[in-house]
Order: C-alpha cells, then structure tokens, then sequence
C-alpha cells in the first residue's frame, strides 16, 4: 500500500493581510492599537489548520521596496493605492502569530511573495507534497499542477474556490500550463500591467486554443503562410499582436512567476508542530482576541459525529415537555409543506470555506442537523423553506443573511420571527437573543448556544434550541393575541424583516476617492486646531487625552471646578462638562471643535472606505428590536448618526453617491412628530396651522406672543422652534434658556405662554402620566405598546418614565407610519418600477433610493403620493422629495 501524501500549505501573507483588512470592521485594543487585520489573518491561520490537517505549512510575505519587476519596467504597480499604515503596522503582529504555531514566514528582498510560493512549490515537486497555495491572486493558477492546487479567495475571506488543473480548464478552456500567455496578452490593471490593447479574456483565450506560448504564437504570425490563417485569426488581430510583440513579452516577464530563487529554506523547515499554546494566549491575551482565546483554552475540539442518527444522552426539559431528541443527519426525512423551525449558526468570525456552522431544522417530528453545510445542502433548505406552511426562526432577517438567500427571491410563506415577537411584546427590553427569550418564555435556563458544532454536546443543544422554536412561538402568539399586538407584528415588522433584507443587499455606493481627499482636509483642520490650542495652553499636549486636557484647564488655566463632575483620575473634560465652561475660556470651543472633527474623521471619513464591500458599495445594518419607539436604527456603520448641521458633517454625505445613469431620491416627511402630536393631542392651535400650510414655528411665536405672522422675531420664532420640538421631550426652562438663547426667567414665561396657546398639548401630557400610572404602558395609534416602569418608586426613573410616556405615542406612531412607507415603496418599486429603483436606506423620517434618471421625475410624484398616503388623519402628512447625484446635494 502506497505511503499517504503529506500536505504543504503556502500562504500567501499579504493576500491574506488585505482581505482581512476589508472583511473584518475596524478593531482596536482598549490602548488604540489596530488589530483588525491580523484579528482576521489569526482566524483565518487557524481555521486552515483545523479544516486541511497539513504536516508542513509556511508562509510568503512581501518586503517593502522595490524588486527585479519594478527595475525593469518602472510603471509596475505603479497605480497601485498605499494602504493605511495601520494596516502595515499589524504585518510584525502577523508573523508573531505565525511564530506562535511554528510557521516559518519567508521573503527574499527583490522578489514578491508570489515568487516564494513559487519556488517552495517547484521545491516539493521532487518530495511526494500534495501542495495547497492560499491566495486571493490568480496568477497562482500558473503553478497548479496534479499535485500543486490553489484555494483562492472569491467573496471577502468568507467565500473560496479551489482551482486543480480540471478547474482552470472549466473556468478558462485551457490548462494552468498557458496561464502565462494569457496574462501576458490581456495584462492585469491591478498591477498596471497593459498586455496587448483590444485583447481580452476571449480573444486571448481563442488564440490559446492553438498556440501553446508566446514564442509558438509570434513565429507563426510571422510566416506570411502560417497556420494563423487557417486557425481563422484575422489579419488585423495578428498585426495588432506583432505591432505589440514587445509590450506582450514585458507583460510575460511581469506575470512569470520565478520557481528558483535562492531562498535559505528546505521544506523540512516547514514542518507544523503543535502551538505553543502559552505563547499565543498570552498574545491574544494582549491583542484581547477573546474568541481565539476561547478556541484555545478549549484546545481542538472532536470532530462531528458520524453515523446516520444520534441520540442524546440526557432527557432535558424544553418548556413542558420532556424531550429526547433524535437528531438526523440528512434534511431527506424533513417534510415538505410542514412547519418548520430553523436555526442556522455562523461560526464566530467564519473566514474560510462554508460560512455557516451549522444549519437545523425541525418539522414537528424530525429533527434534522447538517454541520458546515456545502452549497447542496443550502439549497435544500431553501427548497424546503419556500414550499413550508410557516417559517419558524429566531431573527428571520440574520436567517436571510446566513442562508445567502437571493434578496429577489425570497420565500412567499408566512413567517414567525421568535426575536421579533418578543420586541413587540416587551420593547423596554434591549436583550432579545434567543437564550434570553427561550429562558424567560419556557421559564428555564436554556443556556448559551454553541460558537461551532465541533462536539457532539453543542450539536445536541442547537438541535434542542431549533426543537424549542415553535413553542416559544406558540406562547407568544397567545400572548400578542392576549395584548392586540398581532396586527403590529403580522402586518409590519414580520415583511419588514424581508424588506430591511433587501435593503441591506443593496447597499449604497461611496466615493472613497473624495473622502481620502476630505481625509486630508480634516487632518489639516485637525492640525490647525491643535496649534492653536497648544498656543493658548501655552505648551504641547496631548489634546485627545483627558487627562493632560484637564491638568492644562483646571491646573494650569486655572478654569472654575464648581458645578464640575469629578472622576478617580481628577475633573472630568467629557462634552457635557465643557458645556458648562463654554463662555469660560476661549479655548473650550476649540477643543469642542477639535473634537467634533477628530470623531467625524475617525467615525466615518476615514472608516466608512474600510467598510465599503468589492461592490463599491456600504451595506448597514438595520436594527429591528433595539429602540423601545419603534424606531429603525442602523450600525456597521451607523449612517443615521451622520451629522448635519454643521458644514464638515454635511462634507460627509456627499461621498455617498449615485451610479452612472442612476441618481439617489431622498423623500422625507416633514414635521411628522409635530403633526402626529396636534392628531393625538386634538391640539386645535396646531390643526389649523398644519391644515393652512402655515409655517408651523412662525404661527406658534405669533400665538404666544400676541403678534402678527410678519412680526415674529427672528429670536421669537427660535424660541417657539425649540418649544414646539423640546415640550414632547419634557424640555424645561433651564433647556430652553439654554437652547433658545435667552435668560432663565424668559425661558420659563414662554413656556406658560405656549401652554396658554396649546392647552390641549398640555392636558395631553396631565393625562398620559395618569394613564401610564394606572395602566403601567402606553401605545401608539396603530397599537404598539410600550410598558414603563412608573411604579420604580425611585423619583428620577419616575420622572424619566413619565418623560417616554408622553413622548412615545407621538414618536412611536411616527416610527410606525415610516415602516408602512417602506413597505409600501417597496411594493411601488415591484409593481411599477422593477430594475428601475432600490431603496437603499431608511434614515430618521427619510427614505432614499436609487433611481434611474429618465423616470426620476415620475418617481418623485408616485413616492411622495404613496408616502403621504399611508395614514389619513385630521392634519395631513406632508412628504418633501428632492434627488441629486449625491446624498449631500439634495435639498
């Protein structure tokens, strides 16, 4: 019996180091260091190791400067963009990592990490290897032979394709032995490479079909009766390729990749031995790489049962049931037209191969669990999904996510969302994570769900959790029966999720060319500021430092303490702080300034190019079950928090853009919360405003200060502003004095006086704090409850309770009427706008969308008529719509 191969995996350093810079969300250690990158490559190292088993294992790395490719040709890579040194700075952190698990990380100066990998590979070749190179670069393909494969990044880290010489001859119609001349013709923009003008994959692959290299090629176009004419080359192509002869074989010397440099490495160098465990805990201890700290303390877990069932071993109690649950090992037994509970696990931080763990589903009967599911098995379950009687899940849009479901074809089935009926059931809560729900509806500890299905016990349980779905989703739905919320959860937030999914699909484009060019200004900014800071400080600091700024405020400049909070380490400098000592000195608004513009650079101008996916564009995340309102909020990145007011924030919006042909259509509801305030109050002072199309701020300051509308005062009418959008939040005098920028005993006579005008706003509030005390919850018009904990007897939760009581039907409903809004757009789009619009966003009171310029006009009419339709009260709702090239220059 022949010996087994033993495995030799060559990674590729760099390749990996930027996928995982662009994969994985900036990430930093609590002392700033940036970690993203090498958090990313550390997962990734270890995930290639407990999937592929290699005995030898080694890794090539790119070195600064220049090498024999860019002597020779000076244009090489020379469009290429300079990353952030932040990304450079994690490469030391890398290798450490690598040091850790004893893999040797080579580089030879003048030559590229391709050039490594290819002389290691030609080095094994004579040593019985089977050889895997890990790369995002296709130009690995030219060393794939029988026993020298590719695994080559497709999507991020999260997708791959392994590339054997059947493979390349799929993809391309010729073998890895003609990758060479292929390059060489067509060329490759990413490294500036021109190849042969005009020539591309088809043309270059036609031409292979026939000739075998460069050489073979050229010495047949050069015969007059060469075989070119019979191959049916036209002779305008082959006197293209001659006139191009030289740059062709340039680009032939850039793509080749050397197999034998002198590199002081024999393969038994690479030879893997087992982790230095306390090595690497006590590195990711410091770099607080928690997940892999976990992963190793647990060491390498068994891999998953084999067999065709297994059984548990322990009776646990799910609920009222005592259950033992025999789990399948095949979806075949799950049936059709069933209801079906279904959980799908992503594997923390799942870089490589399969992006799930595991996938489960039950149907009543069977339980069926398939770990690191292939695409086969996916498409299975969406088969059983679209044809099920109702799906069950835990966070039916994560769900979506997981399964890569095609956002156009989504299943037409009704939908239980567990987390979603939860949210609508207790909207206070902020912790609807499927143990925390599972506990408090069966009146159990569930316990965690695994982070992977390696062990038989984590496998048990997530069968379990799957198993326990659709009695939580019984006991719900008696209670939102019992608690008329039914309507709210069917009606809105259940197509939400899917239309939310979409959405999150779509994305929306960004210029990362004009915000590295706003990068800079802000830096600029940035650097003034602190000059002139240190200037009036008398000395150099560290302005982000609160320390050093408070020993320079309070120490050195002596500023008042008094009414000043005061932490462990000495007086606070937080922004409510230096609030208060505003008119203090004059450099407290040049820190506050300086502030604004390091978090405005830091928080988006320099991160939102980071999060941008190989589409060009940001995808956020739109959270369903966080705000107790009702409300929509989004992350990774938050694009609702993107500032406005002031002319750097608005810079930032301008970066978010619009394809070629298409533009971007913003439609807003104007006042909504003001007039959803004068519906609920029966406010007659706002109604006839509202319904005269008066300026509602003017009419108010007319109100309560006896005058005419053309006699209101600038400053009359921003004290009524601030009123009209303070009082639902429980606005005081010493607010208003403050935001309207007039004295203490001012602010409070304009208070009485608004209430004068608006008495039934306040008879209102008198009301929803009597009746948030009797009936402990308050509601919107559509329903959506919020309950409030009036009875904490604690004064300040009281006070606050009382605050939401009276703000949440206002806001709440608002938030309710922009949800119909979007399922309504949404089903606006389908029926008359298919491959014509997307919506992309829902921010605040706004949607936006991306259009096609010839219909933008008569999208304009048709979302505003739609938007301005879902709800008809006493005072109207008023849609404003505008579209530009950019989200910044719509008005």
């Amino acid at each position: 019996m022949p010996n087994k191969r033993k495995k030799l995996i060559i990674l590729d350093g760099n390749s990996l180091l930027h996928r995982s810079w662009h994969a994985i969300p900036p990430l930093t250690t609590k002392d700033g260091t940036v970690v993203n990158a090498a958090y990313g490559f550390a997962m990734a190292v270890d995930k290639i190791i407990r999937d592929h088993h290699p005995e030898y294992m080694a890794v090539a790395w790119d070195l600064p400067g220049k090498t024999f490719r860019h002597k020779a040709v000076e244009s090489y890579k020379a469009t290429r963009e300079k990353k952030p040194q932040e990304l450079y700075d994690q490469i030391p952190i890398c290798q450490e990592i690598l040091n850790g698990f004893g893999i040797p990380s080579l580089s030879v100066e003048g030559f590229e990490a391709d050039d490594v990998i290819g002389t290691i590979s030609n080095m094994e070749d004579q040593q019985g290897f089977d050889t895997m190179i890990v790369t995002g670069d296709l130009d690995a393909l030219q060393l794939v032979d029988d026993n020298t494969h590719v695994l080559t990044f497709v999507k991020g880290l999260s997708e791959t394709k392994r590339y054997d010489p059947v493979a390349v001859i799929e993809r391309y119609g010729f073998g890895p032995e003609k990758m060479i001349p292929f390059k060489a013709m067509k060329g490759d923009a990413s490294d500036n490479i021109s190849g042969v003008p005009g020539v591309g994959d088809k043309t270059a692959a036609g031409l292979l079909v026939h000739y075998g290299s460069l050489d073979e090629m050229f010495a047949d176009f050069k015969k007059d009766d060469g075989n070119w004419k019979t191959f049916g080359v036209k002779e305008k192509l082959r006197d293209k390729l001659l006139a191009h002869e030289e740059v062709a074989r340039e680009s032939e010397m850039l793509v080749t990749i050397v197999c034998d440099v002198k590199l002081p490495f024999k393969i038994s160098d690479a030879e893997l031995p087992p982790p230095n465990k306390e090595e690497l805990l006590d590195l990711y201890r410091s770099l607080e790489f928690h997940t892999l700290i976990r992963r190793m303390d647990g060491d390498v877990a068994p891999p998953p049962f084999e067999g065709e069932k297994v059984e548990g071993g322990e009776t646990k109690k799910v609920g009222t049931k005592k259950a033992k649950i025999k789990v399948l090992k095949s979806l075949d037994e799950i049936s059709n037209g069933s209801i079906l509970s279904i959980f799908a696990l992503t594997q923390a931080q799942d870089l490589f191969g399969a992006t799930l763990a595991g996938v489960c589903l039950n149907d009543g009967k069977n339980t069926a669990l398939v770990v690191n599911p292939k695409k086969k098995v996916i498409d299975q379950v969406l088969s059983l999904l679209s044809s099920a009687e109702m799906i069950i899940a835990h966070d039916y849009k994560a769900l979506l996510h997981n399964l890569g479901v095609d956002p156009g074809a989504l299943p037409k089935v009704p939908v239980f969302d567990t987390m979603l009926a939860s949210y609508i059931l207790q909207s206070g809560s902020r912790a609807y994570d499927f143990p925390t729900v599972a506990s408090e509806v069966l009146s159990e500890s569930f316990g965690e769900l695994p982070e992977n299905l390696l062990a038989e016990k984590d496998q048990l349980l997530f069968a379990k959790a799957t198993a326990a779905l659709s009695e939580i989703a019984s006991i719900l739905r008696k209670q939102m029966k019992d608690e008329n919320a039914k309507n709210i959860f069917e009606e809105i937030e259940i197509p939400l999720a899917s239309a939310l999914y979409r959405m999150e699909c779509a994305g929306i484009m960004l210029d990362a060319k004009f915000l590295g060019e706003l990068s800079s200004v802000f830096e600029k900014e940035i650097s003034r500021l602190t000059g002139e800071i240190h200037k009036l400080a008398g000395e150099d600091f560290n302005v982000n430092s609160p320390s050093q700024l408070a020993v320079v405020l309070f120490e050195k400049l002596k500023l008042q303490t008094k009414g000043i909070k005061k932490t462990k380490t000495g007086y606070s400098t937080a922004a409510s702080e230096l609030e208060k000592l505003q008119d203090a000195h004059e450099i407290i608004p040049l820190v506050s300034e300086y502030r604004e513009i390091a978090k405005l650079k830091s928080t988006y101008v320099d991160a939102l190019p980071v999060l941008m996916k190989s589409d060009g564009r940001v995808h956020t995340d739109f959270n369903q079950a966080v705000a107790a309102t009702g409300r929509l909020s989004s992350s990774n990145p938050n694009l609702q928090n993107i500032p406005i007011r002031t002319d750097l924030g608005r810079q930032i919006r301008n970066a978010f853009i619009a394809p070629t042909g298409r533009v971007l259509v913003a439609a807003d509801y104007s006042q909504i919360e003001l007039r959803l305030a004068a519906v609920i109050a029966k406010d007659k002072a706002f109604i006839n405003a509202f319904t005269e199309g008066a300026d509602i701020h003017t009419a108010t300051a007319a109100m309560m200060f006896g005058v005419k509308d053309d006699e209101v005062s600038k400053e009359q009418r921003r004290a009524a502003k601030a009123i009209n959008f303070g009082v639902l939040y429980g606005m005081g005098p010493h607010s208003l004095a403050k935001g309207a920028g007039v004295s203490y005993a001012d602010a409070k006579q304009y208070i009485a006086k608004y209430f004068e005008v608006h008495h039934e706003l306040a008879d209102y509030i008198a009301a929803t704090k009597v009746k948030v005390r009797q009936e402990g919850y308050v509601e919107t018009l559509l329903g959506r409850r919020r309950y409030l904990p009036i009875e904490s007897g604690i004064p300040m939760m009281i006070a606050a309770a009382e605050r939401m009581a009276v703000n949440m039907p206002i806001q709440g409903t608002a938030a309710d009427i922009m949800k119909m809004a979007l399922l309504e757009a949404e089903k606006m789009i389908d029926d008359k706008y298919d491959g014509k619009a997307l919506m992309l966003l829902q921010v605040h009171d706004e949607l936006v969308f991306e259009v096609d310029k010839d219909i933008v006009e008569e999208f304009d009419r048709d979302v505003k008529q739609v938007m301005e339709g879902v709800a008809s009260y006493e005072v109207p709702l008023a849609v404003e719509v505008g579209h530009g090239d950019n989200w910044g220059e719509i008005k």
